[in-house]
């Protein structure tokens, strides 16, 4: 176990005032979640469990971007504990509140991650993405069954097969963001310290309302899937989304982590995921070698 100290060695900085433990990600260019931001993270929840003088966890992070999801340095490499799916389930089980405050944008983990806290403030230039999909992949850390649960399986399943982005005030609406505020950081720190005086139950994502019409739900799912793109390369990985959401509709929360950390590891494996990220890493290494226009 950590001790307060030593989250000062992880890219994370913290700052406990009143009562509050504030978590700052510190880990440029884009926040992602490397195996030090995920052990880190885990840290904080442990520290903030165990030590009576917190009473709440705020979440935030540096720079343009809220978490970039994971750490493509690590893409090809060893899969290292913690992995990202037992870090959201740890600030999801925290027994006291978190708020994730976020600004730029959250990717894919990172939206995760903010799906986990139980509380979410977002800038109004917010936007959220599961971009997953465009690597082969899905969003592996309770995101196909926690989203749906929140917005419905037709908008999850619309963000999760396409990896397009959904700005601030549509996330609001939809249920996946809680509050837009201009300051979220000052506001998360506000309203958690009226939840703490109120003693406010905690609400977790896993157990939102969004999917209790399982009838509308179900047909949600089977218009998705009748829509699927002929795509050989991303449909395996539409396919196992479209797999884990139709188990959000039709099963507990618990049974669809278990399908959803299966399809995950079936999309790892596959080929035409290795295909796409060897894609993605010769277009960085080619923008990398593209000289820069000249000045007149």
């Amino acid at each position: 176990m950590a001790d307060a100290a030593s989250l000062q060695d992880a890219p994370l900085r913290w700052v406990l005032e009143d009562g509050l433990l504030t978590v700052t990600i510190d880990h440029p260019p884009v926040n992602a979640l490397s195996h030090a931001v995920r052990t880190g993270l885990v840290d904080a929840v442990e520290l903030v469990d165990r030590t009576p003088a917190i009473r709440a966890m705020i979440l935030r992070s540096t720079g343009a971007i809220f978490i970039g999801g994971a750490d493509i340095r690590e893409f090809g490499g060893p899969r290292l504990d913690p992995q990202l799916n037992a870090v959201c389930d740890r600030l999801d089980a925290c027994e006291k509140p978190i708020i994730a405050a976020m600004q730029g944008v959250a990717l894919g983990g990172g939206f995760e991650v903010a799906l986990a806290s139980h509380y979410r403030v977002a800038a109004p230039t917010v936007e959220v993405a599961f971009p997953e999909v465009l690597l082969g992949l899905l969003p592996g850390a309770g995101g196909t069954q926690r989203a749906p649960r929140l917005c419905g399986a037709a908008l999850a399943l619309d963000l999760m097969l396409t990896g397009k982005r959904l700005r601030a005030p549509d996330a609001l609406q939809a249920g996946l963001l809680d509050v837009i505020h201009e300051d979220p950081v000052a506001h998360a720190r506000t309203w958690a310290r009226a939840l703490v005086e109120a003693g406010a139950p905690l609400p977790r994502a896993r157990d939102g309302w969004a999917l209790r019409d399982v009838a509308a739900q179900r047909v949600a799912v089977a218009a998705a899937a009748a829509q699927l793109p002929d795509d050989a390369l991303y449909r395996p990985a539409r396919e196992q989304i479209l797999a884990c959401v139709r188990a959000a509709v039709e099963q507990p929360y618990a049974a669809g982590a278990a399908v959803e950390a299966e399809a995950f590891l079936a999309c790892l494996a596959s080929p035409q995921r290795e295909q796409l990220v060897r894609a993605f890493f010769a277009q960085r290494e080619a923008r990398k070698a593209t000289p820069p226009p000249e000045r007149n």
